[in-house]
Formats: C-alpha cells, sequence, structure tokens
C-alpha cells in the first residue's frame, strides 16, 4: 500500500486519444491502491513548458503518457518540454507510457500503420529515450494481417504471460513491441504469446519508467460512449465483445499489481 500524498498527470493535448485520457482519469486511480490522497489531473504541452510538472507537484508524482498518436508529442515537446520530462522522472517520479506514449518512451520507434487503404511507416529516435532499445509496431499477426488504423479490424485482445506462468488478455490496438539493445538494463513485466516484449520497466536516474504496448487503462462506461456506440453496423458486435473483456473485474490487474509494486519501491521509504 502507498501511504503518501500521490499526483497522478496525465497527458491531453495533440494526439491524445480522447477514449485513453478520460479512461486514464477515471479508472487508474480506483485500480491502484493509494491509501492517502491521490490527485488525478490532466497536463497539456504549456503546462510542462510552464514547468507545473514541479511548480504544482506536492508529494510523489507518476506522469502518464496515454494512446493516441506520437508525432504531434514530438511537435509539442522536442527539445525543452522532453528535458524538463527526463529531469522531472529522473528525480524520482515515474513514468507511464501506453501504447503511444509507450513508443514516446523509448529510444527508437518504427511503426506501420495504414490510413486509406495504403501504409505508411514513422521512424527515427525519441528524446525521453527510457527504454535503451526500439519500440517496433504495428503487430499485425495479432489483427488478421492489418495494420493499424482506426478500423475494429486492427484492434483485438491479446494474452500477455507473466511470472510464475500468470496470464490475462488485454486490448491490444496499435501498440509495440519493445526490442532491448544489446546492453540495455531493465525489466520484463510481460511478454506477448511469441515471446516479444509486451510491457517493460526499469530505472531512470531515481526515477522509473513502464512502457505498455496494451491498453490496460481502459474503462468500461467510456469505451461504450467512444467506440461501442459509435460503431457501425458491421463493427457492433466486435466492439460490444471487446466491452464485455474490457468489463471484466480484474481487467488489467496484473499490470496495476506492477505499477503498484514501482509505488512501494519509490514511494514507500523511510
Amino acid at each position: 500500500m502507498v501511504d503518501k500524498e500521490v499526483t497522478i498527470w496525465v497527458y491531453s493535448d495533440a494526439g491524445s486519444s480522447e477514449l485513453s485520457v478520460k479512461s486514464a482519469l477515471a479508472a487508474v486511480a480506483k485500480k491502484l491502491k493509494i491509501d492517502s490522497i491521490a490527485t488525478v489531473q490532466t497536463i497539456s504541452s504549456a503546462d510542462i513548458l510552464d514547468n507545473k510538472l514541479s511548480s504544482k507537484s506536492k508529494g510523489k508524482n507518476i506522469l502518464i503518457m496515454p494512446g493516441g498518436a506520437d508525432l504531434p508529442y514530438c511537435q509539442k515537446l522536442n527539445g525543452r518540454g522532453n528535458d524538463i520530462i527526463r529531469k522531472f522522472i529522473s528525480k524520482g517520479n515515474i513514468y507511464i507510457g501506453i501504447c503511444a506514449g509507450g513508443y514516446y518512451g523509448a529510444r527508437e520507434i518504427q511503426f506501420s500503420g495504414q490510413s486509406s487503404e495504403q501504409g505508411y511507416e514513422i521512424n527515427g529516435d525519441r528524446e525521453l529515450a527510457f527504454f535503451s532499445g526500439t519500440a517496433i509496431g504495428s503487430i499485425k499477426a495479432f489483427t488478421n494481417g492489418q495494420l493499424y488504423d482506426e478500423k475494429t479490424s486492427s484492434k483485438a485482445m491479446v494474452t500477455l504471460n507473466y511470472a510464475n506462468a500468470q496470464q490475462d488478455h488485454v486490448y491490444y490496438h496499435g501498440g509495440a513491441y519493445f526490442s532491448a539493445d544489446a546492453d540495455a538494463s531493465f525489466d520484463i513485466v510481460a511478454t506477448y504469446i511469441d515471446g516479444k516484449n509486451a510491457v517493460v520497466s526499469g530505472d531512470f536516474g531515481a526515477g522509473k519508467y513502464l512502457l505498455s504496448g496494451v491498453h490496460f487503462e481502459l474503462c468500461p462506461i467510456i469505451y461504450e460512449k467512444y467506440a461501442v456506440a459509435q460503431a457501425s453496423n458491421v463493427d457492433i458486435k466486435k466492439e460490444r465483445d471487446l466491452l464485455l473483456a474490457i468489463s471484466h473485474e480484474h481487467y488489467g490487474a496484473l499490470i496495476y499489481k506492477e505499477i503498484e509494486k514501482i509505488m512501494v519501491e519509490m514511494f514507500v521509504k523511510e
């Protein structure tokens, strides 16, 4: 249990998915076991550049970079913004990157997607570079050969393997697997069914990071509003099936448990 005041910042700006942001705001504090005060609020690129992370923070802090699109994150934060985030995490705080936020936290990105029936690629270095390696996706093996796009056909529930032979099933939509450099030091939280790294964590200065290729943060009420309610007749059955899986009482619990372990390590010190 974490018995100190915790502020959870959720990045909300160009590129961030409303589904991911609102899910994180609604679900994360409830899923994590925080005994005293937990403040959950959004933060924009302008806020970060204005040093809000440091000036408005009390106690211990978690910065969540949600799903969405990584290039707008670069456009808003490259240079001074990312330098502020790196320093903030290195001083003893936690970075959680989900899907696009996971790509963004790696040293390099190799992404393939689909738009208007044509493929596209996004490749390049990333400045945060918490994870010493490359975030690679989308993983079309999980979606019947379909690269990431906005269609339901590029969504799936995937099986993750954890230590002690534990498994769970988590929503996937365009996320990465994390390929480490030969000399990288990090922990494997979970792997996909093919053995590739799905969730990784590690140290950064006095802080920690956790990068996830899957959307463990999703909140059923938010998903119903932003995905199921807007689905076409063709897609509605699959969206309802995804909603049912996300609504499971223990959805995402094993990843939340890992975050709790990191919080105890970082935040509960004599």
